[in-house]
């Protein structure tokens, strides 16, 4: 069997310390028989000696196992020197294109980020160090590989470095194919990003990936490093040229994208802010992640072996390593540091093109990627390859000459690397959290633990037992040196490891693990990051850039990047897991407080507390007040001159009747149709400025469909449109709100006169006003934050919005100052049986696409100046259904009810029929038992004529049907602070 084993012969050979031909002639050198005198990585120059072999033959892998398995570098260029196909033909100078390609590449992109989260001159630091590690050792393995010609990939060095031991050799093959063939599906999901990011999403991602694994597929065939080569020139210059232009693109656009100059004071917190040291209270956990993620960059060493064993005059290599670095460490920093230096900790993305504000400069720079996005499989997928095809038809004429079996098998084994690869990326939900943990599991090895045993291994080949004494204060050196990069590898394998199945576990218990062959685009994603991290009150209004140090910054005052994966490694960026669950700026205070945490609208959201059931939190919010955090909403400030006219045209409210500083409910709307596409809270801020509030399940249908309404406009540029993620939303509910609020905003110091003052009474249901604090015992201040009287529990209320930088000072403030008599935190069980007393809607359960504003009874959103002359999406649909059918209308086909479910409770899904004979009239789309009532009560839709208040009907409830009675809603009666009663509240 070509691939088999002789481990009796390989271990009789590795038990001595010279090889069967060193002891056949004992002053041989196999080494010199390439030319050289022996290497020793810790000198510059040649030792001048002969330098000894770690072991005998490498028999790993080969046909025939004998005494003459050692082959110079002389005697294999010979023996192919008649063969059509040459491998040993490599230069130094091809060697140096081909570890261009594999490290120059998009993982550069994502150095802005890494710089974000240790400080821009910590991070430059790390740079340079890893690369003089991974430099030092890949001198190793050079120096190891020179000893040892007969090596032609890491499989063989591993083998021979662990005293031949046969299954060293198949742990090490495992390791290398899964390695090499996961960085394949890797580019295979870069590729269909970069189709799917040009095309917008033109074609099911499906199809993409399999365009990218055929094109790789053709690119693979070529049979030699050095026809390969050709390719990886191309490769390292286009990407030279991406990475340069996209430093020139940030430097000369005027912000960065998804630039922020929100906020009542103008550019209050807006321009991008350059940490030049580590933030104070930076997470480990982030600066883990920050600094695998340049670790990860560099590490390539298990490429190495096989290069060296394709070169002409592979003592040549080192000019290679030299070359590499030394543009590695000029180009990382460089642009790494300009990209982060212009777009600072808020607004930069991972890759870094995200956060070009100029679309094309977006696509010019990421275009030019497409040859290292293909190349990079390419390379690797060569290597499997070679691995398998070198040990099947070694000692045959179909490895060096242009065979049918020869090319056929080839282009077969590549084919098959190729398809497993577009499998494994498609098949597995989890992709990116294996791939990282594939990257904690092999790096360590690959990057550092083999290397540091090699130096031991060649260094005791050379001085013998107790070399470490024998060369004084260098053995001594080099010994804590190696055993240092050893204890990095084991430290990687084990904490990289934990954190990657962590990360696992926590998304299959947030239900966040994606499906199989989805076509869902992966295009790289626009801006959506908004990160306040300076305190107003610390940080000059100088539009100008600056770097500034926040050694002496308080946690409460850094909101934190949230950490990227740690499989943005060498081979390409993936940009920020859009499968990831997320946390809200409060995440830290819910654990804390003892909150049970669940996955919700793709955020980890609590559902109840330690202190309180859910039940009890219902009625503690109906008695005192409770807090709730909302802010995995999504919350947006749109502005400019066709700001209006977006709004009039995608929902029915009078967007012109609507005053300054008032609020309103309202839904977005399907063309055509007039189907829901989500309900959202409209506030104006200004004549022409306005915050919105969206579900979090729906973001990324919400935002696809903004920004097709905007570029359908007449003059889409006279609208501003920015997401403001990372700011917080808290809803205060409960008939203590006012009060508690009103004693928080005194003893938070708002700095104008009339904000100190204000009486919150004055302030009135579909409301808000802006109040400017300094939060009591922070830095956090002076800032805004966006006071809205409303809610979502039918109680009186209010929801707030912070600034990043605030959210959690500001939270921990309130509670503080209110006590735990009167406030406490309360999650989405006690929001969801609350909402529903209130009769109000759950986007995705109570309405959806396919429900118009009349059928889900919210018929009072469109505006009676809408009634008239229409202009919204869905006006026919909507107008008709308004109108009675005595008037030419149609009225709808369906109405959504209120129910009292008699027995156990009605939950989603259950039927509704008519009490008489049975006939299914419509379905239940929620239910619950009433905390405040005893009564089991429901929402659904039935048909219209059966809607009527008092109507008895029949609900499904576990096979048996339960009478129920149509009720009107709300189920308890509201309490919100309204003006229009006289008397609040009415």
């Amino acid at each position: 069997m070509a691939i088999g084993r002789n481990s009796r012969v390989v271990a009789d050979n590795f038990n001595n310390t010279a090889s069967l031909d060193e002891r056949r002639e004992p002053h041989r050198d196999p080494a010199m028989e390439s030319d050289v005198s022996g290497y020793d990585v810790e000198k510059t120059e040649e030792s001048g000696r002969s330098m000894s072999r770690v072991g005998g033959n490498c028999a790993a892998g080969t046909t025939n196992v004998d005494e003459e398995s050692v082959v110079s570098v002389r005697k294999q260029a010979s023996n192919e020197a008649n063969n059509s196909i040459k491998y040993r033909t490599c230069s130094w100078q091809k060697t140096a294109m081909l570890l261009f390609s594999e490290y120059i590449c998009l993982a550069i992109m994502s150095f802005p980020y890494s710089y974000s989260v240790l400080g821009l001159i910590p991070g430059l630091i790390v740079t340079i160090v890893v690369a003089l590690f991974v430099l030092y050792t890949s001198l190793i393995v050079w120096e190891f590989c020179m000893r040892h010609p007969e090596i032609r990939d890491v499989c063989d060095l591993s083998q021979i470095l662990y005293n031949g031991w046969t299954w060293v050799w198949y742990g090490t093959a495992a390791m290398f194919l899964l390695n090499n063939t996961f960085v394949q599906g890797l580019h295979v999901l870069t590729g269909a990003k970069y189709l799917n990011t040009m095309t917008d999403g033109a074609a099911c991602t499906i199809g993409f990936s399999a365009i990218i694994a055929t094109i790789s597929w053709m690119c693979s065939l070529p049979r030699t490093f050095n026809t390969l080569s050709i390719l990886a020139s191309f490769s390292a210059l286009f990407t030279f040229v991406s990475v340069v232009l996209a430093a020139i693109f940030a430097g000369i656009e005027d912000h960065p994208k998804g630039y922020n100059t929100g906020g009542p004071l103008g550019k209050l917190y807006g321009e991008p802010d350059v940490l030049s040291i580590t933030a104070k209270g930076a997470t480990f956990v982030s600066g883990m992640n920050a600094f695998l993620n340049i670790s990860y960059t560099f590490i390539g060493q298990i490429t190495l072996p096989s290069f060296i064993a394709e070169m002409k005059k592979p003592e040549d290599f080192r000019k290679a390593l030299y070359a590499v670095t030394i543009a590695e460490i000029v180009l990382f920093c460089v642009v790494g540091g300009v990209i982060y230096g212009y777009t600072g900790t808020k607004y930069n993305t991972a890759p870094a093109f995200g956060s070009l504000g100029d679309e094309v400069y977006l696509k010019v720079s990421f275009s030019l990627m497409v040859p290292t996005m293909i190349f990079l499989g390419v390379l690797y997928a060569s290597i499997s390859a070679r691995f398998i095809f070198f040990r099947i038809f070694e000692n045959t004429r179909h490895k060096g000459e242009h065979t049918l079996v020869g090319w056929a098998s080839w282009a077969g084994i590549l084919g098959v690397t190729w398809i497993v690869a577009f499998i494994i990326a498609e098949v597995i939900p989890f992709f990116s959290d294996l791939l990282s943990l594939m990257s904690s599991l092999f790096d360590s090895f690959f990057g550092f633990i083999f290397w540091g045993t090699a130096y031991m291994r060649l260094r005791q080949a050379d001085y013998g037992p107790g070399w470490i004494s024998k060369r004084g204060i260098r053995g001594i050196a080099g010994f804590a040196l190696n055993v240092f990069i050893i204890l990095i590898g084991v430290y990687m394998l084990t904490a990289g490891t934990y954190a990657t199945l962590q990360s696992i576990i926590d998304n299959y218990h947030a239900g966040t693990v994606g499906g199989s062959f989805s076509c869902k685009s992966n295009a790289l994603a626009p801006y959506s990051n908004i990160w306040t991290l300076n305190s107003p009150r610390t940080t000059s209004l100088s539009p100008k850039k600056r770097i500034f140090s926040e050694a002496n910054r308080t946690p409460q005052a850094i909101a934190q990047p949230r950490p990227i994966q740690s499989s943005q490694r060498r081979h390409a960026s993936t940009g920020h897991e859009t499968n990831a669950i997320k946390r809200t700026a409060l995440y830290d205070m819910h654990l804390q407080h003892g909150g049970k945490m669940v996955p919700f609208g793709g955020f980890s959201m609590p559902v109840q507390y330690s202190d309180l059931s859910v039940g009890d939190s219902h009625k503690w919010t109906r008695e005192k007040a409770s807090l709730f955090d909302v802010g995995h909403m999504v919350q947006h400030r749109l502005s400019g001159p066709a700001a209006s006219l977006l709004l009039e045209k995608v929902t029915p409210s009078s967007i012109t009747a609507l005053e300054d500083y008032h609020s309103t409910l309202s839904c977005l709307l399907h063309p055509g149709t007039g189907g829901i596409v989500d309900d959202m809270v409209i506030s104006r801020l200004g004549p022409d400025t306005f915050y919105l509030v969206t579900n979090a399940a729906c973001r990324d249908k919400d935002l696809a469909y903004l920004k097709e309404q905007i570029a359908n406009l007449p003059n889409p540029e006279h609208v501003d449109w920015q997401i403001l993620d990372d700011w917080g939303l808290v809803a205060l509910q409960g008939p203590l709100s006012a009060p508690i609020l009103q004693d928080a905003l005194v003893g938070a110091e708002a700095t104008d006169l009339e904000q100190r003052e204000f009486d919150l009474q004055m302030l009135y249901f579909g409301q808000c006003k802006h109040f400017i604090l300094n939060v009591p015992s922070s830095d956090c201040g002076p800032a805004p934050i966006l006071v809205s009287r409303g809610g979502y529990t039918g109680e009186d209320g209010f929801e707030i919005s912070i600034p990043p930088f605030m959210t959690q000072a500001f939270t921990e403030y309130l509670l503080k100052s209110a006590g735990p008599d009167k406030l406490r935190f309360a999650g989405l069980g006690a929001r969801d049986s609350l909402r529903l007393e209130a009769g109000m809607c759950l986007y995705g359960h109570d309405l959806n696409d396919d429900t118009t504003p009349v059928e889900g009874g919210l018929s009072w959103i469109v505006h009676k100046d809408r009634r008239v002359g229409g202009g919204f999406h869905g006006d026919e649909v909507i107008l008709r259904q308004l109108r009675p059918v005595k008037d030419g209308g149609t009225g709808p086909a369906k109405r959504r009810v209120g129910l009292v479910v008699e027995g156990a409770p009605a939950r989603e899904g259950a039927q509704i029929v008519r009490e008489e004979d049975g006939e299914e009239i419509g379905t239940v789309t929620s239910g619950c038992p009433s905390p405040t009532l005893g009564k089991n009560i429901a929402m659904g839709y039935v048909k219209s004529g059966m809607h009527k208040a008092g109507t008895e009907v029949g609900v499904v409830v576990r096979g048996k049907r339960r009478k129920g009675v149509i009720t009107k809603m709300p189920f308890v009666k509201s309490q919100y602070w309204k003006q229009a009663a006289g008397t609040a509240p009415g």
